[in-house]
């Protein structure tokens, strides 16, 4: 290896370090050098356990683990908040209406809870374990969007998705986020999730943004959706640990909100 992809190399290390996480259009523009470049270094560190590869980027490596950022991980946290979430969540879906499930650990909750109530719906999702959940009802009906799998997130992406998302219309959507604040809106470490999301915002008269409180006011490393911007019916359904001020100041742009009580819900 040359002297100058050593360097190279300590520079990503050095953005992670600050940053927490970078995209490879950051890198290629900061290093000089092509997007094949890049994801060579990237997928070099991995090796060597300073980051974790996301898709669109990187994040550091926390003590050299960071399974936080795979599905089965994911689902453990905060759980009896995506529980009382998902509880108020189901209530603001009507019988007879399209909706959109994301690929989310708070959404697949809201799948557990629909499979077991008597509600005639098409639920439209890209996630296996959605699938998995609401195949268990006899009165949803289900269309999935097809794609690559992904395996770390047990979803489904790619050029089909985006096409068929253009042919479709939702009453309510239903989103996870890695982040939502007041400051940037929407973030995410996932560019292609950030890109399905952003398609079916714009094919829904209600957006529907489900977070837990530890993803109220955090900041990600990819801002995306504009939600602040967009004219159309949107709620926050968070839960009651979630952080006042932040909230107040969300519901400032426009939003409703839903708070979920934790009472009696259990882990």
């Amino acid at each position: 290896m040359g002297i100058k992809s050593i360097k190279r190399k300590e520079r990503i290390t050095e953005v992670l370090d600050r940053k927490g996480g970078v995209s490879v259009a950051e890198l290629v523009s900061m290093l000089k050098v092509s997007e094949v470049t890049v994801r060579r270094y990237l997928e070099e560190l991995e090796k060597e356990n300073v980051l974790l590869r996301t898709y669109g980027g990187a994040v550091k490596k926390e003590g050299g683990i960071s399974p936080e950022f795979f599905f089965g991980e994911k689902e453990k946290k905060n759980l009896a908040a995506k529980k009382a979430i998902a509880a108020e969540s189901i209530a603001l879906i009507k019988s007879g209406e399209t909706i959109f499930l994301d690929t989310g650990t708070t959404t697949l909750e809201i799948s557990r809870l629909l499979a077991g109530i008597e509600k005639k719906l098409i639920v439209v999702t890209n996630s296996l374990p959605v699938v998995s959940e609401l195949s268990q009802s006899s009165v949803i009906k289900v269309f999935v969007l097809g794609g690559f799998l992904r395996r770390e997130l047990m979803d489904f992406s790619g050029p089909f998705s985006d096409s068929e998302i253009k042919g479709l219309a939702f009453d309510q959507i239903f989103l996870g986020v890695d982040g939502i604040s007041a400051e940037k809106g929407l973030t995410t470490t996932d560019t292609t999730t950030a890109k399905i999301e952003e398609a079916v915002m714009s094919r829904t008269r209600i957006i529907n943004i489900a977070a837990d409180f530890s993803k109220i006011g955090k900041i990600s490393l990819i801002q995306y959706g504009d939600i602040n911007k967009r004219n159309i019916h949107k709620r926050l359904i968070t839960d009651s640990s979630a952080e006042k001020k932040e909230v107040s100041l969300i519901k400032k742009l426009g939003f409703e909100i839903k708070i979920a009580e934790l009472q009696g819900i259990k882990e």
